[in-house]
């Protein structure tokens, strides 16, 4: 990606870096930031009132930062903070001097009015519970006053207005979740929106809603149209990891050039005509009306342009723009062609920890999300030195006296020598580059030292399908071997059993561009004494799982992993693999976010979707702890554990977790149902995939088998968070996997379906009996958000009693049976009050399990 090359030194490291003091919060020591970095993500520049040339920065950092720039003394004016935001990707200056900011990953749309210096928290471009993290890019519509957006990974477009808020114009093309460019025509009230992955370029026009796929299809593999810009009747396009900039046709949507650019798109026109884009370091102007492109005197300090503006400095019209990420700024004069670059002074700030592991000696390592900055953390004298030159860094191992290193983008593993100096571009040196092989993420390390290797597992970049295992031989400092991962999948997760020359790899179902295959996640057994390396793959119970996060080994030949949301025990002796809950949650995000830790006690300890937990090894007793937005755990030599909460690394000791910090869910409840176990069912269960029965030994779940997807279950009560489903065995409560309703309701006549808006759906018909999964005062919640009002025409029952012999009718208020009944009549039930089958009327049966059946409906 383009935007992630970075302007490093060649020097060592930074410095011991000055942090506050640690804070404690019980038996939580905050350490501080551990990386600060000066990482320009996006900039434009534009004007106040006065004309003064302004130049606004979006700064990374916890939070991230907006700085506005007086460009004619080059001094900051002002800095706002954008409060939730960690990085801020698309930034637009309307007609008004109104600046727009986009952000991530809270999604959150800001504006900024440099006449007052105040910045408006406008909210979240979708609806609060949205797929989307990012906006990616933003256009302006000054004829209705409305700014677009687009974002991922829902791929949507969004408007803003001060009228309407916001609006979804929704899904720009299904299978694409990355919207990353945008461009209004006014003329034309025609959108232009660049998506991935793989790319495709939508003309959208929104008169007649029409949507066109208008991108070559030579260029069609790429990842993504990473930019795009409209300019004297030109689409200008340039794709993302491409040095590809392509000149369509706006009339036609015919191709006419392929500019070889590196810049973020082009500038606005210069005197109407022509544009300027940055290749190799060097600033290029293109004549779009005869098709020629010069190389000028401009330069751009042997970077790329991250953004092109055209105004003027100091009364002199002149191309500006920021020059990579480092806060380097050029300046082309239109007048004299003289170029120049310096220095904007920017503040460093604390960048959010991507990873943390462990290293050489117990140091604890934290590498800073994109900034290529690496923080390496002394237990013992508790500093911090600070690295660059290294990239961000998905996953460490070490080997002997050796880090590795998997580094994002393009794929690249790096070796660093720990008895040497850190001298980047040397020491840590680069001994795998996996771009040109289509893979971005080396995020599964794993060290083999008897052998003197390195394993290693990837994720392909956007627009890729498959990952892939290679073995990296220390001896002969070379790749012994490659493989791409089978079924469209990424690898995820690494460990090595050395007393049997095993490699465990588990799989993301996720392909680069963030598509699911139809298999499963898979655990493989890899044989590293063979020449193959040949694979066994390990069946797993529970049906379909997008993940396996983790992966470590115990000393007894054990093997612990994360699978989805549950834990993984697999002993090879014994055969099948065994899952145990952790938490209800699916899952999320296509990146591993899990992590697994051995302590010394014997104990693992992990994080889940930023949840600490603890397993006990003997006894698989897993307990959950309270503090939240615990991420990517390490532990050191003294069994003190560290996880990153966003820009600072945390320090626990493990031995100071106490019952006051353990997480209690709520026990299950189903809706207006008593939960106690009954002689007979009150809910039923529907398997919506695959589930695991657990069978209750003690105070332990422990699964006893599988079963399919598309079932049916009666439910007689919980335990926990586990569905009783009759003869001692339960379902855990999944909401990604499992459903339960507790009635149906039916009518008469007709009734309205109501959607969850409110607004009328569909007449039910008179014999229909639709699933109720729970219900108020007023309405009947039957799936979904949609509702039924409840009215003396819709009648709500659970089930139906069937006498197998002669009964007593008893009336509610009254303990003298009130009729016999007869062995073959049939009741509705319309409500279960413990015992007491309610059959309307103010009627109600005692439940006999040797006179009546009950069948819940």
């Amino acid at each position: 990606m383009k935007l992630m090359r970075m302007c490093f030194s060649a020097l060592l490291l930074i410095s011991l870096l000055a942090f506050p003091a640690s804070a404690t919060e019980g038996p939580y020591k905050n350490l501080g930031p551990q990386v600060q970095y000066v990482n320009v993500i996006r900039g434009e520049a534009g004007m106040d009132q006065y004309g003064r040339p302004l130049y606004y920065a979006l700064l990374q950092g916890e939070p991230a930062k907006l700085v506005v720039i007086d460009l004619q003394s080059k001094q900051v004016v002002d800095m706002e903070t954008l409060e939730g935001a960690t990085a801020a990707w698309s930034i637009e200056v309307d007609s008004n001097r109104q600046v727009w900011i986009g952000s991530t990953p809270n999604e959150q749309l800001y504006r900024y009015n440099p006449e007052t210096r105040e910045l408006s928290d406008l909210g979240k471009a979708s609806a609060p519970r949205g797929s989307n993290t990012t906006i990616w890019d933003l256009t302006y519509d000054t004829k209705n006053n409305r700014i677009f957006g687009v974002t991922s990974y829902g791929g949507t477009v969004f408007t803003y207005s001060d009228d309407d808020g916001f609006d979804s114009l929704g899904v720009v093309m299904n299978g694409r979740r990355y919207a990353r460019s945008v461009e209004y025509d006014e003329e034309q009230n025609t959108l232009y929106v660049g998506l991935g992955s793989p790319a495709a370029l939508i003309k959208w026009n929104l008169n007649t809603n029409e949507k066109t796929d208008i991108l070559p299809e030579d260029f069609k593999s790429a990842a993504s149209v990473y930019d795009l810009d409209l300019s004297g009747g030109k689409v200008y396009a340039k794709m993302e990891n491409k040095s590809a900039l392509l000149v369509l046709n706006q009339e036609t949507d015919m191709l006419e050039h392929v500019l070889p650019a590196d810049s973020r798109g082009v500038s606005p026109a210069w005197n109407n005509q022509t544009v300027f884009y940055s290749s190799k370091g060097k600033l290029f102007e293109f004549n779009p009306a005869d098709g020629s492109s010069r190389e000028t005197n401009g330069s751009v300090a042997s970077s790329s342009a991250v953004s092109l503006d055209i105004l003027n400095v100091n009364g002199q019209p002149q191309v500006v723009g920021l020059a990579g990420n480092a806060g380097r700024f050029y300046q082309y004069n239109l007048l004299d062609n003289r170029s120049s670059t310096s220095s904007l002074k920017l503040p460093a700030q604390p960048v959010e920890i991507y990873n943390v592991g462990k290293g050489v000696n117990g140091n604890i390592y934290s590498s800073g999300f994109i900034s290529g900055r690496l923080g390496i953390y002394n237990p013992r004298t508790e500093t911090t030195q600070m690295f660059e030159g290294l990239g961000q860094v998905e996953d460490m191992t070490s080997l002997k006296e050796k880090m590795f290193f998997g580094v994002y983008p393009n794929g690249l593993v790096y070796e660093y020598d720990t008895q040497q100096a850190w001298n980047a571009g040397s020491n840590p040196k680069k001994i795998m580059d996996l771009g040109a092989s289509g893979q971005d993420r080396p995020n599964a390390l794993a060290a083999d030292e008897g052998k003197n290797r390195l394993y290693a597992g990837t994720v392909p970049k956007r627009g890729e399908k498959a990952g892939m295992f290679l073995v990296y031989d220390g001896g002969s400092q070379s790749v012994a071997h490659e493989e791409t991962l089978p079924d469209d999948q990424s690898a995820s997760s690494m460990t090595f059993n050395q007393a049997a020359n095993t490699l465990y790899l588990g799989t993301s179902a996720y392909d680069g561009s963030g598509n699911l295959s139809p298999k499963s996640a898979k655990l493989y057994a890899i044989d590293t004494n063979s020449s193959s390396f040949a694979k066994r793959e390990i069946e797993l119970p529970g049906g379909y799982a997008i993940k396996i996060s983790a992966l470590k080994m115990t000393n007894d030949g054990r093997l612990w992993g994360i699978v989805d949301n549950k834990l993984l025990v697999y002993d090879p002796e014994k055969g099948m693999p065994s899952l145990y809950p952790i938490t209800p949650n699916q899952i999320e995000g296509m990146y591993r976010n899990e992590s697994l830790v051995i302590h010394p006690s014997g104990d693992l300890y992990g994080t889940f979707q930023g949840m600490l937990f603890k397993v006990d090894t003997k006894t698989l007793e897993i307990t959950c702890y309270s503090e939240g937005n615990v991420f990517h755990l390490a532990g050191d030599q003294e069994g003190n554990l560290y996880f990153n909460k966003r820009s600072n690394l945390w320090k626990i000791n493990p031995n100071d977790l106490t019952a006051e910090h353990v997480y209690n869910p709520k026990e299950l409840k189903i809706p207006n149902i008593s939960t106690e176990d009954s002689p007979f069912p009150v809910a039923r269960v529907y398997s919506r995939q695959s589930l695991l029965m657990y069978k209750k030994e003690g105070n332990s779940m422990v699964p006893v088998k599988e079963v399919p997807k598309g079932a049916f279950y009666r439910v007689y009560g919980t335990y926990k968070s586990y569905y009783h489903v009759g003869n001692g065995y339960y379902f855990y409560n999944e909401p990604h996997r499992i459903s339960t309703y507790i009635g149906r309701v039916f009518t008469l006549g007709e009734a309205e379906m109501l959607k969850p808006d409110g607004s009328f759906h569909r007449m039910i018909k008179p014999d229909e009996e639709i699933r109720v999964y729970n219900y108020d005062n007023e309405k009947y919640d039957v799936g979904n958000g949609y509702t039924i009002m409840k009215n003396s025409d819709v009648t709500y029952k659970v089930g139906i009693a069937n006498l197998k012999a002669d009964s007593m009718m008893f009336r509610y208020g009254s303990v003298i049976p009130e009729m016999k009944i007869y062995d073959g009549e049939e009741y509705v039930v319309y409500n279960i009050d413990g015992n007491k089958l309610d059959i309307g009327n103010g009627f109600y049966l005692e439940f006999n399990k040797g006179t009546m059946e009950f069948t819940k409906n």
